[in-house]
Order: structure tokens, then sequence, then C-alpha cells
């Protein structure tokens, strides 16, 4: 069994090869090539916590695996992370234990590369102005792959924290060359935007549809339970909108789930899955004035899929700590 430490997953992932790993997954997944029940979340108060299970199967990839993440609130007091995450990969012939990784980073960067495989298939191909709500670790692995994938010439982000901000700020415009300007209210990172994110914990809706640039493309990534909401109503329904997978969006989506239950959208307004839009089985855009949305609550074959890759370079380039067990 191989241990792979975040360090070294760092070292392994290169963006464009994990963007075409997440592309074939989601094409599996689109077409019933892929075996993914809803993520299990099993709350338990005792412990003041919770812990979820995510497997997946992708047939075409050979691919089997699993990720496990627990959420413990109160961790902060100890020096940890709220979210702590493990993603374990077995043989497909045997059912052996392959590898176990730290799913801390693969969550981040599998999360923003299908953001970046979403704005590839849905936005108009000049997006200079990105505005991004929300300034954390997402909102960070988000901004890099966008920019490594678009050509943005301005950033402008929105945080409740400012210092979130600041420091999101002298983190990344040396890195990427980039002006990012620090906006005091959400209305200002979404006006004249060509693409936006949202990577937040609202419960609220923190857009409205009267600020949105005609054209705008959206990843909303931070709605991921039914009591989260970042996107209102009236933005759902002017939007062609299309998820990650349908089942997941409809037992986890605040951002659909409550716009269906005040009236504004029906479960039908759903366009389509990426992977269907990726295989030419939907249609992505049509008109450059369109809205389009990418809804995401984050599923295991991308997972599964971003630790084969890992996986395969770790034996390729001896990387990492074989255990006996």
């Amino acid at each position: 069994m191989l241990v792979l430490s975040e360090r070294e997953i760092q070292s392994l992932i290169d963006v464009e090869e994990l963007i075409r790993a997440l592309e074939r997954a989601h094409i599996q997944f689109s077409s019933g090539k892929a075996v993914m029940p809803v993520r299990m979340v099993v709350p338990v108060p005792e412990i003041k916590g919770r812990i979820t299970s995510m497997p997946a199967y992708l047939s075409e990839d050979k691919a089997l695996g699993m990720k496990v993440v627990t959420y413990f609130p109160e961790n902060p007091r100890q020096g940890l992370p709220i979210i702590l995450a493990t993603v374990f990969l077995f043989s497909t012939e045997s059912g052996k234990l392959l590898a176990v990784m730290d799913g801390t980073y693969i969550t981040a960067i599998r999360t923003a590369c299908i953001s970046a495989v979403a704005t590839r298939a849905l936005a108009n191909p000049e997006t200079p102005v990105l505005g991004v709500l929300g300034a954390g670790v997402q909102a960070r692995a988000q901004i890099r792959t966008l920019c490594a994938v678009r050509k943005i010439e301005e950033i402008k982000v929105y945080d409740v924290l400012e210092k979130s901000v600041q420091s999101l700020k002298e983190q990344l415009e040396p890195d990427l060359g980039i002006k990012i300007e620090a906006v005091k209210t959400p209305e200002q990172a979404v006006r004249n935007a060509d693409l936006l994110v949202t990577v937040t914990t609202a419960k609220e809706p923190i857009i409205r549809v009267d600020w949105l640039k005609p054209g705008i493309h959206i990843n909303a990534i931070g709605s991921h339970r039914p009591d989260l909401r970042e996107i209102d109503g009236a933005t759902m329904r002017r939007a062609k909108v299309v998820v990650d997978s349908r089942e997941a969006v409809m037992a986890e989506c605040g951002d659909v789930l409550l716009a269906i239950k005040e009236g504004a959208i029906t479960e039908d307004h759903i366009h389509a899955e990426i992977g269907e839009v990726l295989a030419g089985k939907k249609t992505g855009r049509t008109s450059a004035g369109e809205i389009t949305l990418y809804k995401a609550v984050g599923i295991a074959i991308q997972d599964v899929a971003t630790a084969k890759l890992v996986y395969q370079t770790a034996v390729e380039k001896k990387v990492g700590v074989n255990v006996e067990i």
C-alpha cells in the first residue's frame, strides 16, 4: 500500500492532466459507465462531529475508491482544520488497498479543475474580468486554476472577513501578475464580471440577478447542503443551469432545492449534467448574451479520478512510502 502526503500529492498533479482526467470521468458518469451513490453523511452529536463516505467506480478508467471526510467544528481549538479528508484507492482486480492519500489538497484542486472544465465548456471565449465571492482555500485554488486556463486581466474579490481578502491578495497577486482588487460588497465583485465564482458558506443568497452582466458564466461552488444558499431564485431562473450530478444536486443543494421550494424553478430547469455537455449529448452556451451557471456539490467520481491519476504518477516517479498491512 502506498501512502501519499499532501505535499507529495501537490508535487504530482499537473492541472491540464487533471482537467482531462475529470472530463473523462464526467463523461463516463453521465453515460452510465460509473457507479456512484449520493454521499452518506453520518452525524454523531455525541462527539460533536460527522463523518461522510463518498465511494465511486469508473469503468473505463478501472478506478475504484472512496473519500472519507470528517467535520469537527471545534477542531480549531486543537489547531486543526474543521474538515479533514482521506482518499482510498483499491485494485479493481482484487479489491486490495493500493493507496491511502491525504484528501485535503485533492478536494481543493479537483473542485477548481472541474470549474475550469465547466468554464471551457460554457463560458464565452473572452472572460477578462473575474469576480470571486469568498476568500478561503477554495477561492485561492479557483483563482489559480482559472488563471491557468483563461486570460484574466482583472480579479475582484469579496469576503465578509476583509483580512482574508487581503491575505489572498498578498499571496496570489505576485505569483499571478494580475491586479486583485479587494472590494467592499458582493455587488462590486459581481457587476461587470465576465466570469464569477461563488465559494462561501452563505445561508442566504449573496448575488442578485440585476447585478449580472449579459453573457456571464457562474461557477457556483459553495452550496453543498440543503441549508446553504448563494444563488437567488431569479438568477437560477434566468440562467442555463448545468450541474455535476442531477441526483446529488437534488439531494443536497440549497441553491436548487430552495429555488424550487419558492416556485422560482422546477427540477426540469436543470439543463444538463456537465458530462452530457462534454459528450455532446446536450448543448452548452448558445449565444454570447446567455447567462450560464455550473452548479457543483462535489462528487466522488472527481476524487477517484484524481486519486487514480496521482497513484499512477507516484508509482512512475517512485514517490510516497510503501507500507505493508
